[in-house]
């Protein structure tokens, strides 16, 4: 009985550790691709002093995430913002809400196993433009805050 809690206590360890990693390579591969160069992020991001609308689900599981990356990685100002008040009198202003933080949700199965992906984009509301990223993941969490932090350099390149 004590090898079998022993073995389970091994195994454990060893799918977190493999769970951690995958998502830190996910951050890795999101910092590197998400980019003006693949056409992830406006080449003028950051040029004009805008509000980037950030939407939430308002599901905390999910808003959570978005809200702390946002707010760690992100020192621009922005607004969280649900899908439906996107088309509100608020908001209606292109040149000070020029850009929308979204994403679209895909399936995928592997080995019978299905997983819900996210593709992150950037909405120029101005130029009607969809700056989407090419990478996908179920690591929604490590996505966001690769594109936060990429979000923020290109601000702080054009201030």
């Amino acid at each position: 009985m004590k090898s079998v809690k022993i073995t389970l206590g091994i195994f454990l360890m060893s799918l977190l550790f493999l769970m951690s990693s995958c998502g830190l390579l996910v951050k890795s591969r999101a910092i590197s691709t998400f980019t003006t160069e693949n056409k992830a992020i406006p080449t003028d991001f950051g040029k004009e002093e805008t509000i980037l609308l950030c939407v939430v689900e308002g599901k905390r599981s999910y808003d959570k995430y978005l809200k702390k990356h946002v707010s760690n990685e992100y020192h621009g100002k922005y607004e969280f913002i649900l899908r439906k008040d996107l088309d509100s009198d608020k908001f209606k202003d292109t040149s000070q809400y020029r850009y929308v933080f979204d994403y679209d949700r895909g399936s995928s199965f592997t080995g019978g196993i299905a997983a819900t992906n996210a593709s992150y984009f950037i909405f120029d509301r101005k130029e009607d433009v969809k700056y989407i990223s090419p990478l996908t993941s179920s690591f929604f969490s490590r996505l966001i805050q690769g594109y936060m932090i990429n979000l923020e350099k290109e601000r702080l390149k054009n201030i």
